[in-house]
């Protein structure tokens, strides 16, 4: 993959955890979050803190090859 796809990738990731964590912010300040909210957005948060992760690693390990 070029330079620009990995940036790509990161940024789309990092603007799905920023909505997802203004949306369980929004959900518990309102005083709606409950059990399903809080496993759907952990999980969607956890997905988008590995895939940061994981195409961060590739990209660093591209760019020293």
């Amino acid at each position: 993959m070029n330079k620009k796809s990995y940036w790509l990738s990161i940024s789309m990731f990092v603007l799905i955890l920023i909505w997802t964590v203004y949306y369980y912010a929004m959900r518990y300040t309102g005083g709606f979050a409950d059990l399903k909210d809080r496993v759907i957005c952990g999980a969607v948060a956890l997905i988008c803190v590995a895939f940061i992760v994981k195409r961060t690693i590739d990209f660093l390990k591209n760019k020293k090859s």
